[in-house]
């Protein structure tokens, strides 16, 4: 398996949370952490691409609303995490409780790439399971959150995503729950909130592959989740055709 968690740290508070929340994930994957110390000189491409080019799961990085704060701040983090074709997780300042990741928040939407996010969902409480025996079975749970659309194309597509996911965890033996709302703004703030209230809980999110004019203008929603002030650990996938596969 792929088993080697990079970890891009500094000597804030941020930094130092985000050594802790690679540490907690280096156990439940039972993988090795690489910390790699940056600095205003560091460059961040060739760590990229050296580290792509390893046997590298994922990708830590805390985030602070200033570079005052921290080495990234929401835009050169965003800027950063695009370029990845491994995951990122994205985590604030507070280090990690002994219950975390027991609650996996996976917004479905109309994107067909969602799907990626579905198979990292499903690794969670296999790994669990796995590696961390003591933790009981009905502490993991996938919670899968959608809006019901109006427009009955959207809906159409949201729920051929949920059918999708659901035989997979079904196959898989995943636990999971649906969770349909209605009236929602967008999914993945909301699943923040719905993260805030689960507690324990990590958020799955895929980036925007392209950026719209109203993005442009008003900023896109990664604005809100990296670095989001619920302080939950959000893990990016970039849209991909190739879907990546973690071996058991």
């Amino acid at each position: 398996m792929k088993n080697t968690i990079v970890v891009l740290a500094d000597d804030s508070t941020y930094g130092k949370a985000a050594l802790a929340h690679a540490q907690k994930l280096a156990q439940i994957f039972d993988a090795t952490v690489n910390t790699i110390f940056i600095t205003e000189k560091a460059d961040l491409r060739a760590v990229f691409s050296a580290t792509e080019a390893e046997n590298t799961l994922c990708f830590v990085m805390s985030v602070a609303s200033s570079k005052k704060l921290a080495f990234f701040n929401v835009k050169n983090a965003r800027k950063w995490i695009r370029k990845s074709r491994i995951p990122v997780l994205v985590v604030g300042d507070r280090t990690p409780k002994e219950n975390d990741y027991q609650q996996i928040i996976l917004p479905l939407d109309i994107n067909c790439q969602d799907k990626e996010l579905a198979l990292w969902a499903s690794y969670f409480p296999a790994y669990f399971q796995k590696n961390c025996p003591n933790i009981p079975k009905e502490n993991l749970l996938i919670h899968i959150i959608f809006n019901q659309y109006k427009d009955e194309l959207l809906n159409q597509k949201v729920l051929n995503n949920i059918a999708f996911v659901t035989k997979m965890f079904d196959n898989l033996e995943a636990p999971y729950r649906l969770h349909p709302f209605t009236k929602i703004d967008n999914i993945h703030t909301f699943g923040l909130k719905f993260a805030e209230k689960t507690g324990n809980s990590i958020m799955l999110f895929l980036m925007t592959e392209h950026y719209s004019f109203i993005d442009l203008i008003f900023g896109p929603v990664e604005n809100k989740i990296l670095g989001n002030k619920e302080r939950i650990p959000v893990l990016c996938l970039n849209p991909r055709e190739d879907i990546f596969v973690l071996c058991q």
